[in-house]
């Protein structure tokens, strides 16, 4: 089995943070899954603003492109590693393969491990993003509104090396959240996680830290396997109705939409 894991960073710039994330993966992962890392082109580290959120997401060499280019190079699934799920939707009406992102999954799953969930963002503009998803995902009444760590995306990089004040702030935050009910907290950013993984916080309070990315790349594997055995896939009768290859093909020609990975030192 093939996994591609999309950052929505051009994570070949982010030694520690992919170096800690791999190693992650491949301690989860089953004997015969293959995991390819990989990140976006080129953009900026600016991930608590939307407008950088979606140029990231649907430039030319960004999450939609790349995900186009694993279905392309016959990946059997995606797992978008962002708790943003930047193109998750468009993806899935574009690609034949099984596609999940990172947010949606992991809240759902916590749906099954608690009656109430929260997490922990890394920044206020992003929990704020984050309880609208909640909303769209139909899960207000299972959600109290995330926290955040107070910091930028910059910032959570230097948590690799030095992470006693990210993870003290998050433990703080978290123990907010449990007193407020949640059963269930996220550490809502697959960089966020790497660090809380390694760090072995696993509860506060009597509250359970979900280790997303784990969550995110053994659904992505069962899911694929159901999509091969069964031929489960995502329902194309309105919102993932997928357009002919003849149309697609158009679109990434008149986008500037790359066919093969384009990395930038």
């Amino acid at each position: 089995m093939k996994i591609w894991w999309q950052s929505s960073t051009p994570i070949h710039r982010l030694h520690d943070y992919r170096t800690a994330l791999a190693a992650h993966l491949a301690g989860v992962k089953r004997p015969d899954t293959e995991v390819h890392i990989n990140g976006v082109d080129d953009g900026s580290m600016d991930l608590h603003y939307n407008a950088v959120v979606a140029i990231n997401s649907y430039g030319p060499g960004g999450v939609l492109n790349k995900i186009i280019q694993a279905a392309d190079q016959g990946y059997d699934a995606v797992a978008i590693g962002c708790f943003l799920d930047p193109a998750m939707q468009e993806a899935r009406e574009l690609v034949p393969i099984p596609v999940f992102g990172l947010g949606e999954t992991c809240m759902l799953m916590a749906c099954m491990y608690g009656h109430k969930f929260s997490g922990v963002a890394f920044h206020s503009k992003q929990s704020q993003y984050y309880d609208r998803k909640a909303f769209e995902y139909g899960l207000s009444s299972r959600h109290i509104p995330f926290g955040n760590l107070g910091i930028d995306f910059n910032e959570v990089q230097n948590a690799f090396t030095s992470p006693g004040q990210m993870t003290e702030t998050f433990v703080k935050e978290a123990r907010r959240l449990a007193a407020q009910g949640a059963e269930v907290i996220l550490a809502a950013c697959a960089t966020v996680n790497a660090v809380i993984r390694r760090e072995k916080i696993t509860e506060v309070d009597g509250a359970l830290i979900m280790d997303c990315n784990a969550v995110l790349l053994k659904t992505t594997e069962g899911m694929a396997e159901l999509a091969q055995s069964v031929g489960l896939r995502a329902s194309q009768r309105l919102l993932y109705q997928q357009p002919t290859r003849k149309a697609l093909d158009g679109w990434m020609k008149t986008y500037g939409f790359r066919s093969a990975p384009q990395l930038k030192p």
